[in-house]
């Protein structure tokens, strides 16, 4: 059945913005693909195909999306960024971790009591455990303290049926124009690596999308790219601009049309009044699928080419636009509520900056009832 929504991803554009990511790493080099939060709102069944013949990895936050991948039928590296153990207790984490561990999922490991219940669950099932520790080099998040890396590292390669295959660390303003605090950060993961016994066998990596653009000192063996894949900048301070393209266009069909006079007011709390003699449509979208409800009375949507505001209060599903400059326009018709053009007065990035946020946060609101599928 079809949807009253739908998002368009780009192949092509994905395509494309991986190659231009991979182009800036040295050979040897790894791309580790971000699909966390359903590849960032873009459909991780629809992308799926697409990412694994890409990719060297893919990354994830939760065992549900580890194992979500495996149900797929993915078969390559998985990163699981989030503890394990911090996902449940007694019998309902030993469930989830010997999943996990006999899936070949690699696992994140930030402290001591870790080790010994992943080492558990490896004894338990006579298989390996893979496992990356993840070191806080000053971003105050997730992670071991740098100063306490290297006795983490010692318990984990004394310890029975744990690989330790990789070190990283994540950056707080790779994002910004001053990178003197990624520097610091930088140093700091280096001083933890050497503490470990150096980087001999193992996987370092550090690089997010800023990074992998900006800092190609900073790639390592390894890159971690997330919201550049999908086509969006990272932020608008970074030194070099990639031609990134955006995958998503989400569209709908306009559901109703009325006229209405000069001084009618329109939507809950009736925030809105036209002065001029109005031609309304009715989009299903809302709040309920993603689209933020701060957008009422300032956003545009596109109709038949032409700009259609948005008029009165975003709903939970209904959205009233002013079609009055597009008297051409009949029920049926497509409304482009994202644009993938990001100079469009409805792309992502101008909704994401007229909302006071960031890209990441648009893309991933989408809801379940939107039908993404991937176009050419």
């Amino acid at each position: 059945m079809e949807s009253y929504l739908n998002a368009e991803i780009s192949e092509s554009a994905i395509r494309a913005n991986l190659r231009l990511l991979r182009g800036l790493l040295a050979p040897g080099c790894k791309l580790c693909s971000v699909v966390k939060a359903d590849c960032y709102g873009h459909g991780l069944s629809t992308l799926l195909g697409l990412l694994e013949e890409l990719s060297d990895v893919l990354a994830v936050a939760t065992p549900e999306e580890a194992i979500r991948l495996r149900d797929l039928g993915y078969q390559r590296p998985i990163l699981q960024f989030f503890s394990a153990c911090a996902y449940a207790d007694g019998q309902e984490l030993r469930d989830a971790l010997d999943e996990l561990v006999a899936r070949g999922v690699t696992l994140t490991v930030v402290n001591q009591a870790e080790v010994d219940v992943v080492a558990d669950s490896a004894r338990r099932l006579g298989a390996a455990a893979h496992v990356h520790v993840k070191i806080d080099s000053g971003m105050n998040r997730s992670g071991v303290p740098a100063e306490g890396a290297g006795e983490l590292v010692a318990r984990l390669r004394a310890t029975p049926h744990v690989k330790l295959e990789g070190l990283y660390t994540h950056f707080a303003t790779a994002d910004e124009a001053d990178k003197t605090y990624v520097h610091e950060q930088f140093a700091r993961f280096q001083a933890a690596v050497a503490s470990c016994g150096g980087p001999a066998g193992l996987t370092l990596h550090a690089a997010n999308s800023a990074a992998t653009i900006d800092l190609p000192q900073y790639h390592l063996d390894m890159v971690r790219p997330g919201i550049a894949l999908y086509g969006y900048q990272p932020s608008d301070q970074l030194m070099r601009r990639l031609p990134l393209r955006p995958a998503l266009r989400l569209t709908g069909r306009l559901m109703q049309t009325k006229t209405v006079p000069a001084g009618s007011p329109c939507g809950y709390g009736l925030s809105h009044t036209f002065d001029r003699p109005a031609r309304l449509g009715l989009v299903p979208v809302g709040y309920g699928d993603g689209y933020f409800r701060c957008l009422s009375n300032q956003a545009v949507m596109r109709v038949r080419g032409r700009c259609a505001p948005v008029r009165g209060r975003v709903s939970m599903d209904q959205i009233i636009i002013d079609l009055t400059d597009a008297p051409d326009a009949q029920v049926g018709d497509e409304v482009e509520i994202f644009s993938n053009d990001p100079a469009a007065p409805n792309s992502v990035e101008t909704l994401a900056r007229q909302a006071g946020t960031i890209p990441y946060e648009l893309t991933c609101r989408l809801g379940r009832r939107v039908r993404r599928h991937l176009v050419p």
